[in-house]
């Protein structure tokens, strides 16, 4: 059960550091009527920020499987 909470925790994470950028930007894009510049800079941002999650979350559990498995 562990295991499973920290799987939705990280997914959730995740999934909010994509989508709360472009959401913000598009916020801002009603604010300042930027259409729809500050939408494509927060998605973006969201992606390569989300991305960079995933490869560190991914690395991480390699290394976890790899010590489970050498041990």
């Amino acid at each position: 059960m562990v295991d499973a909470m920290y799987w939705v925790h990280q997914t959730t994470t995740v999934s909010l550091m994509m989508v709360v950028p472009a959401c913000l930007g598009y916020w801002l894009d009603q604010r300042w009527d930027t259409q729809p510049w500050l939408v494509i800079v927060g998605a973006v941002l969201g992606f390569v920020t989300a991305m960079k999650q995933l490869l560190q979350l991914a690395n991480s559990a390699n290394r976890a499987s790899e010590k489970k498995r050498d041990s």
